[in-house]
């Protein structure tokens, strides 16, 4: 009967021990949980980190190979001046540059003559004739692209200077109704895309707006058109006397033997049409289509491990001077 307090005792102090033994336990438990959770967070911010500067590495190196890319281009389009008079889809500038690949990446690019585009800007001409000529040229492409309103007088409205509204156009005062309000830019364009905030045409459906990618553009001074490069639509919309027939044919024969100057390509629209070389020479005079080209456009891609960066620039070769980079736009594929 003596035992039974030292048992009660013993026992006591077991329950105790094992009490302490589980907190114990329990800490360890929580600050392994803690070390590990530290300790991921550390390796996935090293990582990012690690990441993040071979991103950029890349990304440096990449631009180094377009800038370079650039270069070529001018040097080449240098060396085709001083070669010839003339540019034609048949010379080497016009083909693509097949993907070249280089120690971490390859590189690709296109070079596409924009005075075979109508120039948005045109209508920025000095003389009131050929203002109006290249408004009728706008109308008539419109059609050809499938735009449902008139162009011509719009355009012009939105880059003169003045804010003196035309019968068909719209200044200031039109767009300052509309949500949001803005005013016309009254300059010349600098993107294509400043097209869809003109009135009647912010509302573009897709397949228009691809054939106005592929056959305008804004160029910073008045141009002609090259008829060795033009497209379809472009050439259709120089003259409402031109039928899809003679432009197919000059299609057809510019590939083997591009016009070496306007009186050629007048030449033969005069045997294709029937009408008088004085008709044809005011339908189509110089000051309207030419077959040498100032402006190109060149997109590039350049592919460096974990970077994949686009490159569009648009380069002006003067007759006398050296080529000179007019713009320049960066994209990431990735981010698109």
């Amino acid at each position: 009967m003596k035992t039974l307090p030292f048992k009660v005792a013993r026992t006591g102090r077991t329950d105790k021990t094992k009490k302490q033994g589980g907190f114990a336990l329990l800490t360890v438990l929580i600050i392994v949980a803690l070390v590990a959770t530290l300790s991921s967070q550390l390796i996935y911010q090293q990582h990012l980190n690690i990441s993040r500067s071979t991103n950029m590495l890349h990304q440096a190196q990449s631009l180094s190979v377009a800038w370079g890319l650039e270069g070529w281009v001018k040097q080449g389009l240098k060396l085709d001046a001083e070669d010839n008079q003339t540019d034609h889809l048949q010379e080497l500038w016009s083909q693509p540059l097949v993907s070249v690949p280089f120690e971490g990446g390859e590189i690709s690019g296109q070079l596409y003559d924009l005075q075979g585009r109508l120039n948005l800007n045109n209508v920025l001409a000095a003389d009131k004739e050929q203002r109006e000529t290249w408004q009728k040229v706008f109308d008539r492409w419109a059609v050809q692209i499938g735009l449902e309103n008139p162009l011509g007088e719009v355009l012009t409205d939105w880059v003169d200077a003045d804010e003196e509204r035309l019968p068909g156009g719209a200044e200031s005062d039109a767009y300052l109704l509309m949500q949001p309000p803005y005013r016309a830019a009254n300059q010349a364009m600098v993107m294509l895309e400043e097209l869809k905030l003109l009135q009647g045409f912010q509302q573009i459906a897709y397949e228009p707006w691809l054939l106005i990618k592929a056959s305008a553009t804004t160029l910073p001074s008045v141009t002609t058109v090259n008829v060795n490069t033009a497209t379809k639509q472009v050439l259709l919309a120089l003259s409402d006397t031109l039928s899809e027939t003679e432009v197919d044919t000059w299609l057809q024969l510019r590939t083997e033997s591009p016009a070496k100057d306007t009186a050629e390509f007048r030449s033969f629209i005069e045997q294709q049409s029937g009408q008088t070389a004085v008709e044809i020479t005011k339908r189509f005079p110089d000051w309207l289509i030419g077959v040498r080209s100032n402006y190109f456009l060149l997109a590039g891609q350049v592919d460096y491990g974990e970077s994949q960066q686009g490159l569009s620039a648009i380069f002006y070769r003067p007759d006398s001077a050296p080529v000179q980079l007019v713009q320049r736009w960066l994209s990431n594929p990735q981010a698109q």
